[in-house]
């Protein structure tokens, strides 16, 4: 299915019928039909709605330098193209991102669950160097012909810095939007689910998004890493219909 939305053509899939709705956000460069095994499994009992978010599976890519902010709105203008005033939202990973902001900043998130959610990575000490050697190096870089900036790239930015292509200056400005902050502000009940083997954002964040929001809940899914949909289907399926 496709729809128009802030003069983007914007690609989403509907399984099931259910009363309740929800809306599964997927990670940085992933698109909707790595959700669909996981979507199969819900959609007895929910109306689950999977969205290719700007400039990732099939939708068009964003016409400004979007960040966390402007990708959140461009979701909620979504729900209200399809006439949804509320629903259950999970993010994974990138998506989690927006799923934080929706939930402390809209009334239209009525539940909230986060899959080794982005948005509060406490650098390790390789990323620290690196950061701060790019804050050296940057006054150099205007000064710089392209291909010499990418191959600085190349060498000191992180794999999705490294493949992001076109993209690259929305990942830089996403990357640098920490939400910590806005953790406190979600009032609604909250599920966070991680995979223990994930080696992109270690399962130590879990308690951190435990003590900031409020009454929120942790389940590991052990042997999984940062793709517990991909790596563990069937046990995030069960307790997504545990919990929900």
């Amino acid at each position: 299915m496709q729809v128009v939305v802030e003069g983007l053509l914007t690609n989403y899939q509907i399984l099931g019928e259910g009363k309740e709705t929800l809306l599964i956000l997927p990670g940085w460069k992933r698109s909707v039909n790595e959700w669909i095994p996981v979507a199969k499994s819900l959609a007895n009992k929910y109306k689950v709605i999977l969205l290719d978010l700007p400039g990732f599976g099939i939708t068009a890519m964003p016409k400004s330098t979007f960040g966390v902010f402007e990708y959140a709105d461009f979701v909620q203008k979504f729900l209200g193209k399809l006439k949804i005033d509320k629903c259950i939202v999970l993010g994974h990973s990138f998506g989690g991102r927006l799923a934080i902001v929706l939930a402390s900043e809209s009334g239209t998130v009525k539940k909230l669950v986060l899959v080794d959610s982005g948005g509060i990575e406490q650098k390790s000490l390789y990323a620290k160097l690196m950061q701060i050697l790019r804050k050296i190096l940057a006054p150099f870089f205007l000064i710089l012909p392209v291909s010499v900036k990418n191959k600085i790239g190349s060498v000191i930015g992180s794999v999705d810095y490294k493949t992001s292509g076109e993209m690259r200056k929305i990942f830089v400005k996403i990357v640098n939007q920490n939400l910590r902050i806005y953790l406190p502000k979600i009032k609604i009940p909250t599920v966070i689910i991680w995979g223990d083997k994930d080696n992109q954002l270690p399962v130590s964040e879990t308690k951190i998004f435990k003590q900031e929001i409020v009454g929120s809940k942790v389940r590991i899914i052990w042997g999984a890493g940062h793709d517990p949909h991909i790596q563990k289907p069937e046990q995030l399926a069960n307790i997504l219909n545990e919990i929900l």
